[in-house]
């Protein structure tokens, strides 16, 4: 079975927001997990108090820039082999 090369170029759409969706969870979750740790230190006594958008507005920042460089990096790789199935087939 012959693959074409717009088929896949749309997996390779559907697996870059796949990939933007999970890099951009993680990397704000861990945010959200940096927040308690530091909110759990401060409760305790050793460290200052933060809120939530102290650290959640740069992880969100960092997460959306992950999310568009790993969702790239898919695009390219999917397009590069959709272009040489594309010359292979002419």
């Amino acid at each position: 079975m012959a693959v074409k090369p717009r088929a896949i170029l749309v997996s390779t759409a559907l697996a870059a927001l796949v990939v933007f969706a999970v890099v951009q969870d993680r990397v704000t979750a861990a945010g959200a997990r940096r927040y308690v740790a530091l909110q759990r230190d401060a409760i305790a006594g050793r460290g200052q108090p933060v809120t939530v958008d102290e650290i959640m507005r740069p992880a969100i920042h960092r997460s959306v820039q992950q999310g568009l460089l790993w969702s790239g990096v898919v695009v390219v790789g999917g397009v590069g082999i959709a272009g040489a199935v594309g010359r292979k087939r002419s």
